[in-house]
């Protein structure tokens, strides 16, 4: 694998635009969307079911076409050969031939590539030689998900695209992915995830972007969104009911979780007063920051725009 050089632009959307047409109607599912990804970032894209990542995601691989605004990947048009060759790609619906081998399916992907990687250095990396003369039919659902990121691997790209790589990996295989996508961005190269775990996109994320109805509604950090939602969690054992809870100074959030109470609060000083007065008993309290999840859902559950998140 090559070494990244200069902060260079990888990425670049103005202005982008999409939508579905219907019998009726037309579903804007992207609207003026800008984003800019620069060379070494892993960026995560966060967002409910139907907030637009795979439409993005199949706009950025060229498998849709633009219907308005702008999209260039390597400062060139996406889609075409050059870029192409250039792009790992891991989709959500990714399969590979079931009476392949593994080590067959790797030949063959690296042959599509004009400098593609090293094969022992890629199963080593994977740790795929128990496997390796194995069929993928015969696989578990978390090896053949370390198999289909060998495979977009293959050609040493420039960029990776990951969409959801961790469904059905046990915590072993997970593991491996988190570190083999550490040490691909140690290289300098460009990753562009999706994932439904919070805790991946807190763990690898050097940004993470929100979509909300086709818009951005939060481009930082982790850490920085974690902070700018300083929110409180507050859990404790407690005779009064979520209901009452609910109506108390601060409360944002209310959860059941079996015997306790989980609360979000704005004003966690001002909650637990009122709490205690209610409850002069309550037990096993704590109180801890706001973590990426609890972030996450303020953001997408509060008409924020782009400018007070960003």
């Amino acid at each position: 694998m090559s070494d990244g050089g200069n902060m260079t632009t990888v990425i670049e959307i103005k202005s982008l635009s999409f939508s579905y047409t219907k019998v009726k109607a037309q579903k804007k599912v992207l609207n003026e969307l800008s984003l800019s990804i620069k060379q070494g970032e892993l960026v995560c894209l966060l967002g409910a079911n139907g907030a637009g990542k795979s439409t993005l995601i199949n706009l950025l691989l060229g498998r849709l076409a633009p219907q308005s605004g702008h999209i260039s990947i390597f400062g060139q048009q996406q889609g075409i050969r050059e870029v192409r060759q250039r792009l790992g790609v891991m989709l959500q619906d990714s399969t590979a031939p079931d009476k392949a081998s593994v080590r067959e399916l790797l030949v063959l992907f690296s042959s599509y590539f004009e400098h593609p990687i090293e094969l022992p250095q890629l199963i080593s990396q994977l740790n795929l030689e128990p496997i390796i003369d194995q069929y993928f039919v015969t696989l578990s659902g978390g090896q053949k998900q370390l198999v289909l990121l060998a495979l977009a691997l293959c050609g040493d790209p420039d960029l990776l695209f990951l969409d959801e790589p961790s469904v059905g990996m046990d915590v072993t295989t997970r593991r491996i992915l988190w570190q083999v996508i550490e040490q691909y961005k140690s290289y300098g190269k460009t990753i562009v995830l999706t994932t439904h775990y919070l805790e991946e996109a807190d763990a690898l994320a050097d940004r993470v972007v929100v979509l909300k109805d086709g818009v951005i509604v939060a481009d930082n950090t982790p850490q920085q969104l974690k902070t700018q939602f300083a929110h409180k969690l507050i859990k404790a054992k407690t005779c009064v009911s979520q209901d009452v809870i609910s109506k108390l100074e601060g409360v944002v959030a209310v959860s059941n979780y079996g015997r306790y109470i989980e609360v979000t609060s704005q004003d966690s000083s001002a909650t637990l007063k009122h709490w205690l007065t209610l409850d002069p008993a309550i037990e096993d309290l704590t109180i801890s920051n706001c973590d990426l999840e609890q972030a996450f859902l303020q953001i997408t559950n509060s008409p924020m725009s782009q400018e007070q998140v960003a």
